[in-house]
């Protein structure tokens, strides 16, 4: 039976966070364009729309599907229950990160009906094709591991090739020019050519997200050469103004095979378009890195995290400090600017592990062509190992905004892991004080800014604080 579905980015509701919001929320879109001919999916961005007007304007769905986050959670809840006052009929689905790893919260504040864990595009059609009833003893709580909710490149390769018209990546790209004039994100497009990252670092709750709903022996899988070929051709047709493809995937190009394939094909094709691409620095061997150039790579983006071996050694990074300068000697000889992600005050930094890292980021901006983005602690999402091993947890409670009459209330936020170093917690919450109190940093915050933005200023207090 054909159903009338409504899928819902999270909700900021904030003009001043548009450095984090850069791009539609491409997760939604593949899943509508993998239901299409099977179900009519509208979508709703409140980053564009405002949330309460359309949805009194529109009639009923049978369907109303949540990406909920922990940053805009009170939010997420105050517009699901402002759902279920309009629409107590429907049913809502929740997914993504924060509903997979969270879904007992969402169960006993009784804001979902199902809870789909993991990727999203065939158990949502498993979901509305009615292959999700369980016959089950009253009280038993099942988990149906499975391998076949995991796309494979074929389907991944489907998924990913939507209709970009359909995009209101235009409205995007006109936001973001106030965020920076030197952003990757300016006529840009972002795609996702891969299902998750492997690597498991501790910090992060990618590699897990996948393997809440499937066997930890699952593949990790990457777009077919020709058909990814083939969805860029499509961009450039349907957003001719396109001056950038950005692979934000946490490991683009971990298939070496497939990556100097693709390139291979893309200098043949010469598609007049720029890339950009996010993988680990053991990717950008010097092989990957001539064919990347020669395709027309700009810039490569990598987690850095630290410049410490202990420390890279503590959070299961993989790397060395040895393999980053390998690294950047490559990147310099091949001409290459790099964008770096770093996290200066990790929970198990010390204080030797701040200095290492503050000075490496100002070492990369000596080239004005280098970004960073700096974080200055690690925030606590869950699904991450610290998440469930750390003790040292700040959290805070945000109100739950009552809409027409909903229910309001508050909602425990965790916040960040702390280091257990005294002193490297003092140099954040030092950080912190700049923040509320420092003229640099409260004109940053009156904008629209990218936390790249920061990073220099961020290092050198940091280091005047050792």
């Amino acid at each position: 039976m054909r159903k009338k579905v409504l899928l819902i980015s999270s909700w900021t509701n904030s003009p001043y966070v548009l450095g984090y919001y850069l791009s539609p929320p491409m997760g939604l879109y593949r899943m509508r364009h993998w239901l299409k001919g099977k179900h009519d999916v509208t979508i709703l961005d409140p980053n564009l729309d405002e949330p309460l007007g359309f949805l009194k304007k529109h009639e009923r769905f049978d369907i109303y599907g949540f990406c909920p986050t922990k940053d805009n959670l009170h939010n997420d809840i105050a517009l699901i229950r402002f759902v279920q006052k309009m629409f107590p009929e429907s049913t809502i689905i929740l997914g993504g990160v924060e509903a997979t790893y969270n879904y007992h919260l969402f169960f006993n504040m009784k804001l979902a009906d199902y809870i789909i864990l993991g990727e999203g595009e065939k158990a949502l059609e498993y979901f509305l094709d009615g292959k999700h009833e369980m016959h089950l003893p009253p009280s038993t709580l099942a988990r149906n591991y499975s391998y076949s909710t995991v796309l494979t490149p074929e389907e991944l390769s489907k998924a990913a090739n939507i209709d970009f018209s359909e995009l209101r990546i235009p409205e995007y790209w006109k936001r973001n020019e106030s965020v920076s004039e030197n952003s990757l994100s300016r006529n840009c497009v972002n795609l996702y050519i891969t299902n998750y990252c492997p690597q498991g670092c501790k910090f992060c709750s990618t590699t897990r997200f996948v393997r809440e709903a499937c066997p930890s022996g699952a593949k990790v899988n990457t777009i077919e050469p020709r058909a990814l070929i083939e969805i860029i051709k499509k961009v450039m047709r349907q957003l001719p103004e396109t001056k950038t493809i950005y692979f934000h995937d946490d490991n683009a190009c971990h298939d070496k095979e497939r990556t100097m394939e693709w390139c291979r094909l893309a200098i043949k094709e010469n598609l007049g378009v720029t890339f950009v691409a996010t993988s680990r620095i053991n990717h950008y061997d010097d092989e990957r890195l001539a064919i990347m150039k020669e395709a027309g790579f700009r810039k490569l983006s990598c987690g850095i995290e630290a410049y410490s071996d202990s420390l890279l050694k503590k959070i299961r990074k993989g790397q060395t400090t040895k393999t980053i300068d390998e690294f950047l000697k490559r990147t310099r000889m091949m001409d290459m600017p790099i964008h770096a992600n770093m996290i200066l005050c990790q929970p198990e930094a010390e204080v030797d592990d701040i200095k290492r890292s503050a000075e490496f980021c100002l070492r990369i901006l000596g080239d004005k062509r280098n970004t960073i983005t700096l974080e200055y602690y690690i925030k606590a999402y869950a699904g991450s190992w610290y998440y469930d091993n750390w003790d040292l947890i700040e959290y805070t409670h945000n109100t739950i905004p009552s809409i027409e009459g909903t229910k309001g209330g508050q909602v425990r936020i965790p916040v960040r892991f702390l280091p257990k170093n005294e002193k490297v917690r003092e140099i954040m919450y030092k950080i912190d004080e700049a923040h509320r109190t420092d003229e640099f940093f409260i004109e940053a915050r009156k904008g629209n800014f990218l936390t790249s933005n920061l990073t220099r200023e961020i290092c050198e207090l940091a280091l005047n604080e050792l």
